[in-house]
């Protein structure tokens, strides 16, 4: 059996998508934190637009923030 052929991901994108790499790689610090913020504001006014979707991300973010008990067995050599 002949091994499948491997193509680099570069061959497979179009020029509008290698055009857009190029552009982001040549961004300076300060425009690509621009662009985050941007898409993180957008992102906020999306998600508080949906009350469920608002109450679903904080149950979610206090739970991943929560403090975990071990039952104080924690660092014993257990």
């Amino acid at each position: 059996m002949s091994q499948p052929s491997i193509v680099t991901p570069a061959v497979d994108l179009s020029a509008r998508d290698r055009h857009a790499r190029l552009k982001a790689a040549s961004a300076t610090p300060a425009e690509r934190l621009a662009a985050m913020r941007a898409i993180m504001e957008r992102s906020w006014a999306v998600l508080l637009r949906n009350p469920q979707a608002i109450a679903r991300f904080r149950r979610r973010n206090f739970k991943a923030r929560a403090i975990q008990s071990d039952g104080g067995q924690r660092g014993h050599g257990t």
